[in-house]
């Protein structure tokens, strides 16, 4: 059993590449990104953070609605050695502040000008924070060091495939590879630390336990910061 989520997509891709990985539907019309195309884009994203300046260990938050962006954020980041952190969309930007600063983000990623206002209002307070990365929107929304999902995209030709290569040969099954935060019900939230292990052991289990194949289709409805 592959025990590293780079492991995981590698060998998903390679046995299904052309199978859909993630169905959403805009403008009324589904549209899928093969397993193929969610590898090639995560990699792409993740030489993007790393052309940001992310380094090994940093944190990315995200905060936004169920969308491809979303996973491709996550993955990127952990391909990239960095540990992603969902922060609910109804989140206050006080609370988003206490995550992206507990969490050591150097790059937060909004899906829209309403998540990126709240960010913008508690970049000041976070030194460590290098860039904005703004999935939809228009330029007027944007600012210095808020970066477009384009413009994230297109830096991954500013950083070497064999750079990454590197980054993911060095993680291990035991490394912490993202948070999950609780709710904060009693208090500030925590942080629930996952280790690569942990994630590949509970897909395989739970694949096996509810006899999910290639062909099965899952539906995403909860919150994926919520994702546990």
């Amino acid at each position: 059993m592959t025990t590293r989520v780079s492991g995981v997509l590698d060998a998903t891709a390679a046995r299904h590449p052309d199978r859909p990985a993630m169905k959403a539907k805009c403008d009324g019309q589904w549209h899928a990104t093969t397993w193929r195309e969610y590898r090639e884009q995560a990699r792409c994203v993740a030489r993007g953070f790393i052309a940001l300046g992310l380094q090994k260990g940093d944190g990315v938050s995200i905060i936004g609605f169920n969308r491809p962006e979303w996973f491709l954020a996550d993955i990127g980041a952990i391909l990239a050695g960095g540990v992603p952190a969902g922060i609910y969309t109804t989140s206050t930007a006080a609370q988003c502040h206490f995550i992206t600063e507990h969490a050591d983000c150097a790059i937060t990623v909004a899906e829209n000008a309403l998540q990126l206002a709240k960010l913008k209002e508690i970049r000041p307070r976070l030194p460590r924070l290098k860039a904005l990365v703004l999935i939809t929107g228009s330029d007027k929304d944007c600012g210095e060091g808020v970066v477009t999902w384009e413009e994230l995209l297109a830096l991954d030709a500013a950083h070497p495939e064999a750079d990454l290569d590197a980054r993911i040969a060095a993680q291990q099954p035991d490394d912490v590879c993202t948070l999950i935060y609780t709710s904060g019900t009693t208090g500030n939230p925590k942080a629930v630390m996952i280790t690569h292990d942990n994630i590949t052991f509970m897909a395989e289990t739970l694949s096996a336990l509810y006899r999910l194949g290639p062909a099965d289709a899952v539906i995403s409805y909860l919150p994926l910061s919520h994702r546990r």
